[in-house]
Formats: C-alpha cells, sequence, structure tokens
C-alpha cells in the first residue's frame, strides 16, 4: 500500500512589481479573423460567378418563335388594328364556330385587337395582352372606322 501523499507546502506570495501588466493587443480578435476570412472568400467567389455570368457567349440557341406564329399556308396574312363591333365575341382556337371556345378571352364592344390574318370569314387576332384567338370577321372593323 502506498502512503498518503506529504502535505502541500505553503507558498509564499511573492511580491508583485507596481506596474500593472496589460494583456498584450497584438494578436488579432479570435471571431474576427474567420469571419473576415469567409467574407474575402465569398466576394472571390461572388466575382468568379459574375464574371462567368457576364462574359460567356450563351450556349444555346434562343428559337424563333416568329415561325410558329406566323399565318397558316393558304391564310391571308394582314396586320392592323381593329375594334369589336358585336357585344361580345367570343374568340376561338381555330377559325371554326365548332373550334373550342377561350372561355377567359371573351371580348368586349370597342376592344381592340390586331388582326394577324384572315380565312374564310375568320380572323386570327392577337389581343392588348400578347395572347391571341380567332374571331368572327363579321364583328371586326377597322379601328380608323370604328370611331
Amino acid at each position: 500500500m502506498s502512503s498518503p501523499a506529504p502535505p502541500k507546502a505553503a507558498v509564499a506570495p511573492t511580491e508583485r512589481s507596481n506596474a500593472t501588466t496589460a494583456p498584450r493587443n497584438d494578436a488579432p480578435a479570435r471571431g474576427v479573423v474567420p469571419i473576415v476570412s469567409m467574407a474575402i472568400g465569398a466576394l472571390v467567389i461572388a466575382g468568379a460567378l459574375v464574371l462567368l455570368l457576364v462574359e460567356r457567349e450563351p450556349e444555346i440557341d434562343i428559337p424563333d418563335f416568329s415561325v410558329a406564329f406566323a399565318c397558316p399556308p393558304g391564310v391571308e396574312s394582314r396586320s392592323g388594328r381593329m375594334q369589336v363591333t358585336a357585344n361580345e365575341l367570343n374568340v376561338r382556337a381555330a377559325p371554326s364556330a365548332s373550334a373550342d371556345r377561350f372561355p377567359d378571352r371573351t371580348l368586349r364592344k370597342h376592344t381592340s385587337v390586331t388582326e394577324e390574318c384572315r380565312a374564310e370569314g375568320w380572323s386570327r387576332v392577337r389581343l392588348v395582352d400578347g395572347r391571341w384567338g380567332w374571331v368572327a370577321t363579321q364583328y371586326l372593323a377597322s379601328a380608323s372606322l370604328a370611331n
């Protein structure tokens, strides 16, 4: 068995100098360096991304939709402002009274549209909001004549 440890001797306090000892301030604060480093790193990454996005040519070709919206073959192409003369005019998906009707595109009297095509009593019109459809030509008048 081991014997108990001898009691520790009391240490006499040492004299202190009159000069106060302040902590050294030449070392940066512990939390500031990582935050600054992360901020600088984020700025470098953001700058690199901006350069990649701004200076690169697009890698895909943007399709030309004007062909898709061209008048069908055999249909007279037109371009002019027209006004609706009927109290209510149905806008349809195709140039036919049996074609689906767009219920959210019913036109009121004096509504302005742009006539794009005309075929056998039907006009394809573009609405002010950019949507399009077919209406019966007999219910349209030239905007200059309708006033």
